[in-house]
């Protein structure tokens, strides 16, 4: 592709949050303090995140759109390029401020400016990928010369304690003996966290410094194979199907039964995750791309937990595809997950520790366990 990264940016909201604030900025939920708090945060290894909260009045400090914006601002002011020289944006989020209109509408607004083409991007953690390879195809097709790919996580929202009061309420009306959330609720309190990232798409490289050039991108979904792990905005049945909040017989009987939580399987996550993101994408890059590990000088990989860390090497190990650690690059344990956005944060801190070299291949992965799909990136760093 004739598509190149030339700058790149990120907005982590507010200080950073250390393991013993969490409940101190999002809140203690109405059972007390967790009781899985250490276990949880013990396997996922993060030591900091961030939250578009404000300490003293609890109120957000940000929208969804305007952790984008900052984002994409800054990326422009790093590629001296104005915005208004960007001929579009492609924004994604998991969970945008609104239903409708579209996240990328409400980036265009806050950032102002003339007409440009926008796009939306929505899923899980694939999503930032997914607006990166509409940017760069853009780019390469020669419809844009500059584009913007941004991502933005603002998990802080629907993890707050009192986002989950009337489910609690619920559950104590109907004299339930357990009146706690579940551990598929739960955890995530432990595990999720904001922040914003972009990355500026020219059809040429930068004229000073290294750019990256889009080799390669290859999204896969498995949905065809795997049940549903991560949701929000239903109820699983027993069957494994969703049941949308949309058919619920009534909008309060949604919010009661926690329709609006964010829900994970760690069972179904813990039997498939590695499979989809390791042992699958090596065959599909292998015989797509002719991917080997002499290619890789670099792997930015975005998992969501140090728990998955040594398995992931361990899978690479088991299908003679070896990327030694010394090679991996990431920032979970000081910036946490911040889903669709990491891999965008990832890669602004990557690049300002000074490490790329002019002809470096750089692998990005990232797994996404919503239903299941992978996303592998394939970038080569190149001189003016």
């Amino acid at each position: 592709m004739n598509a190149y990264i030339t700058a790149t940016a990120a907005t982590l909201p507010g200080p950073a949050v250390s393991n013993d604030e969490i409940e101190d900025v999002l809140g203690v939920l109405p059972s007390g303090r967790s009781r899985l708090k250490r276990r949880i945060l013990r396997n996922n290894g993060i030591q900091a995140r961030h939250y578009a909260i404000d300490r003293e009045t609890g109120r957000p400090t940000h929208t969804s759109a305007q952790l984008a914006a900052d984002a994409i601002r800054g990326a422009c002011e790093r590629g001296g390029v104005a915005l208004d020289a960007i001929e579009l944006l492609a924004c994604a989020a998991s969970n945008p401020d609104q239903l409708m209109p579209g996240h990328a509408s409400m980036v265009h607004g806050e950032l102002g400016g003339g007409p440009c083409e926008i796009v939306s991007t929505h899923g899980i953690c694939c999503a930032g990928v997914t607006a990166l390879k509409y940017a760069a195809m853009a780019v390469a097709a020669g419809d844009a010369r500059s584009a913007v790919a941004s991502a933005v996580e603002r998990p802080s929202a629907y993890l707050r304690a009192d986002h989950f009061s009337a489910e609690f309420r619920a559950r104590r009306e109907a004299d339930e003996s357990d009146p706690y959330i579940g551990f598929d609720q739960e955890f995530l309190r432990w595990m999720l966290s904001d922040g914003s990232g972009a990355l500026l798409l020219s059809d040429r490289p930068a004229a000073s410094g290294l750019s990256l050039r889009v080799e390669w991108i290859d999204l896969l979904s498995f949905a065809g194979e795997l049940p549903t792990c991560m949701y929000m905005g239903g109820e699983r049945t027993e069957d494994g199907s969703i049941t949308s909040w949309h058919d619920a017989p009534a909008f309060e009987e949604s919010v009661r039964r926690g329709h609006f939580n964010l829900h994970q399987d760690v069972k179904v996550l813990g039997r498939s995750i590695i499979d989809v993101s390791v042992t699958r994408m090596v065959e599909s890059a292998r015989r797509r791309r002719g991917l080997t590990p002499d290619d890789i000088d670099w792997i930015l990989p975005h998992y969501s937990s140090e728990f998955f860390r040594e398995k992931s090497h361990q899978a690479l190990l088991d299908a003679e595809f070896p990327i030694p650690y010394e090679r991996w690059c990431s920032n979970l344990v000081e910036r946490g997950n911040t889903g669709c956005a990491s891999i965008f944060i990832m890669m602004d801190d990557f690049l300002a520790s000074g490490r790329l070299r002019e002809g470096d291949g750089v692998l990005l992965s990232v797994p996404e366990s919503g239903r299941f799909s992978s996303a592998w990136a394939f970038l080569r760093a190149v001189a003016p």
